[in-house]
């Protein structure tokens, strides 16, 4: 009882006692050990990156582009990827399609664990707010096989001042 008393005499501390009563009923075994719980990741996969202003290109061009990474990635080789990635511009109407990239697939650099798109920029025309996102697919040789991955969307639309 004497311990009631003292939290109640002092605001922080019953603050910080109830923050920890929080925190501890909300975390569960997996995330409490690891600080964030991890979604595990396919053997292989696609990731697409959110659109963003290119800093390189900026520096060395100087010019403003919207830019969106891709990668293919997987853990046996893969051969004659075609890795394609499409900029989309949010409308009121719907998604307007910007531009589209693949990689050649009978390129050196169609091939390996890991392929990607790291030239995917459009030139900004204008510094109008614009939201951007980008989807990536793709389509390999797998162990002697044709294999495809669908369509993904990057996690985010984001506005850009950037128009086009």
């Amino acid at each position: 009882m004497a311990t009631n008393l003292k939290l109640r005499r002092c605001p922080i501390t019953l603050f910080a006692a109830s923050l920890a009563i929080l925190l501890l009923l909300s975390s569960t075994p997996a995330n409490a050990a690891t600080g964030n719980p991890k979604v595990p990741k396919a053997s292989c996969r696609i990731e697409i990156d959110n659109a963003h202003i290119s800093s390189s290109i900026l520096k060395h061009r100087k010019t403003r582009n919207v830019k969106i990474n891709a990668r293919s990635i997987c853990n046996v080789p893969q051969q004659r990827v075609t890795l394609t990635v499409e900029i989309y511009k949010t409308g009121i109407l719907g998604n307007h399609f910007v531009r589209r990239f693949r990689t050649a697939e009978n390129s050196p650099k169609s091939s390996g664990l890991k392929v990607e798109i790291s030239n995917a920029a459009v030139e900004c025309l204008n510094r109008n707010k614009t939201n951007y996102h980008g989807i990536a697919y793709a389509k390999a040789i797998i162990q002697g096989k044709w294999q495809y991955a669908g369509r993904t969307q990057s996690t985010s639309i984001v506005p850009l001042h950037c128009g086009s």
